[in-house]
């Protein structure tokens, strides 16, 4: 599929799969899905041609829940590990607390590692779904892959090597170009751009 071909094609999932290494590096590969009809790979910097792929076995989609997930905030007092510990060390041999553990057969519950509130946080893959691509952007000056600007102005890439444990192996996004600006600097290429100046 020629680069071009890829504008005003709606991404309809994004499948993906990640490998995690302790102590090492995590990997991460995405299919995009365009129009229900291809699996593409995301490119690395200018690229005449997309790849076409075919679907892992282990990859999953993205997109199987969209809803907002819950964060928890715990340990309300801000107490450091250490004073927890310290005083729950004393409670655990209060008499009664030894009592309960014997008869039900568990230790006290220790609060401050209780939920004491829960927020919804807005689950943005929801923006990235049945979006349509405008652009291409991408760094001549680094190895990364290139970037799809959707029409809401989110825009997604892939991160194929991280280091363990950062969440970055795998599909990343930004949303918008000023996220992307302060992030990675203003020094892209867009595919537009070059088509409109090479005609």
């Amino acid at each position: 599929m020629r680069i071009e071909e890829i504008i005003d094609k709606t991404v309809t999932n994004i499948y993906s799969l990640v490998t995690l290494e302790v102590g090492g590096l995590d990997t991460g590969e995405c299919f995009i899905e365009l129009d229900n009809k291809y699996l593409i790979d995301i490119p690395f910097g200018y690229s005449d041609e997309i790849w076409l792929k075919e679907l892992h076995k282990d990859a999953v989609s993205l997109f199987t829940d969209l809803s907002d997930y819950p964060v928890y905030f715990i340990n309300k007092d801000n107490k450091t590990v250490g004073e927890i510990v310290k005083k729950y060390k004393h409670k655990r041999w209060n008499i009664f607390n030894k009592l309960g553990k014997f008869i039900f057969g568990q230790d006290i519950l220790i609060k401050e590692y209780q939920p004491y509130k829960v927020e919804y946080r807005e689950n943005p893959l929801k923006h990235i779904k049945e979006r349509k691509i405008v652009d291409f952007i991408w760094y001549t000056d680094d190895n990364d892959k290139g970037l799809f600007l959707l029409d809401n102005g989110y825009l997604i890439s892939e991160t194929i090597v991280a280091p363990h444990g950062t969440g970055l192996a795998g599909l990343n996004y930004y949303e918008s170009i000023k996220d992307l600006k302060e992030s990675r600097g203003d020094k892209y290429l867009k595919l537009t751009d070059e088509k409109k100046g090479s005609h």
